[in-house]
């Protein structure tokens, strides 16, 4: 499944990505963002659609290397493989 990069945390190794589409997914230790590794867990920011309802298309990353976060960019489309 498809996400794109929406935010890079400067000072971590977190990434903001928003899924492209409605399939359920779960992370396993294998897990990558593109050919990014990634921890076995996803959390979910407070963030609000313009009509005040919860946003749920948005997932945090966290990435196993933090000096991988250099070779993405916001808006680059990735595949998740899980």
């Amino acid at each position: 499944m498809k996400f794109r990069v929406e935010y890079i945390f400067e000072g971590g190794r977190s990434v903001i990505a928003r899924q492209l589409g409605s399939e359920p997914f779960v992370l396993s230790a294998g897990s990558k963002l593109g050919e990014i590794a990634v921890k076995a867990r996803v959390s979910q920011p407070r963030a609000l659609l313009p009509d005040g309802t919860p946003d749920l298309s948005l997932f945090v990353f966290e990435l196993c290397r933090p000096a991988d976060k250099e070779t993405l960019a916001i808006g680059q489309v990735v595949e998740l493989i899980a």
